[in-house]
């Protein structure tokens, strides 16, 4: 790959290259430079920085998340940003200090050995990867859509890294979905081009107990947190909170069960939104629940994962409830386009 434009990160001091036509972001992630990011398709405005020097291709920025405004002062969404010339680009001086080693972004060819309706919209998919991929459990991968090369779709990874070559997937089934729309028919021994890890909603290292929050195919990363955990006998507490919109997406309640019998403090608490007849389960939001059930969130570490009014509304509670911005981790899920 041939360098064609030079970055520098302010005030750390941190420099990369981009080669053309490449975005500012996967040109520091391919070198090892770990920097801000979500759903890498400039929606949800995680990536947003401010240029000190230089001009840049905005791309597909969302008007929403980058508005024009902020276009003129500087900001670009770096997902989808491609360089016009060397650039001068404001990182953060305040940095997670629990933050693990960023993995460089690899490709790897995933086989499906089996598709499973688990309940509603949401369906499992499992692969097996041609080699191991170096992830951190709660970190998500694109894989390529059937059909349409260089068309990915992002999904978190739901199964720990000592699964591999296995891996699995909780995914929400959207009519029309070039991928989810079809993974009804996504046949045994089908070949997918997977490449990652991305994000940076992984289990940090620390004696806090830890809530975790899913709603929908949320439960997706939050099921590979927990199974690492599992896996490296961590002692701390461990609450989920699983909000679902049906009681049929509930889902995977058992292997949730088996968790809690090698996790030394899991409690698990379902709710969901429009129950139906037999549930007797929590009623209503997760918002509702976590306000019955917790009272001082300030002692938690949170991780919240599922669609972005979900993860900002329970956001602002657990702030309400003492909680502080340096505990709270998002994985917002957000529709490619």
């Amino acid at each position: 790959m041939t360098a064609a434009y030079a970055v520098r990160l302010t005030p750390d001091g941190r420099s990369f290259t981009v080669a053309e036509g490449e975005t500012v972001l996967a040109a520091a992630l391919r070198q090892g430079i770990g920097l801000r990011h979500g759903c890498l398709h400039g929606n949800c405005s995680t990536c947003k920085y401010h240029l000190v020097d230089g001009e840049v291709d905005f791309g597909i920025a969302s008007p929403y998340s980058l508005p024009p405004g902020e276009r003129e002062e500087g900001w670009a969404l770096l997902c989808c940003a491609t360089p016009l010339c060397d650039l001068e680009i404001r990182s953060s001086s305040v940095t997670d200090p629990r933050l693990r080693p960023t993995f460089v972004p690899e490709e790897r060819c995933a086989t499906v050995t089996g598709v499973e309706h688990l309940g509603g919209a949401l369906w499992r998919l499992r692969v097996e990867l041609d080699r191991p991929l170096a992830f951190h459990a709660g970190q998500y991968v694109q894989l390529g859509v059937p059909g349409h090369p260089g068309d990915w779709r992002a999904y978190s990874i739901a199964s720990a890294p000592s699964r591999q070559p296995e891996a699995e997937f909780v995914i929400k089934r959207i009519e029309g979905g070039r991928f989810s729309g079809a993974i009804d028919r996504l046949a045994p021994g089908t070949e997918l081009p997977l490449r990652g890890p991305y994000g940076v909603s992984y289990l940090r290292e620390g004696d806090a107990p830890v809530l975790l929050v899913g709603g929908g195919s949320g439960i997706a990363p939050i099921l590979a947190i927990l199974e690492d955990a599992a896996d490296r006998d961590d002692p701390r507490r461990f609450l989920l909170v699983q909000g679902a919109r049906i009681a049929d997406e509930a889902v995977l309640a058992g292997r949730i069960a088996a968790l809690r019998h090698r996790l030394r403090d899991l409690s698990h608490i379902p709710t969901v939104e429009e129950p139906g007849a037999g549930w007797d389960g929590e009623v209503g939001r997760v918002t509702a629940v976590l306000q019955r059930h917790l009272g001082d969130a300030s002692p938690f570490d949170a991780y919240l994962c599922g669609n972005p009014p979900m993860c900002d509304s329970v956001s602002l509670l657990l702030e309400a409830k003492g909680i502080g911005d340096a505990n709270l981790f998002f994985d917002r899920f957000y529709a490619a386009v």
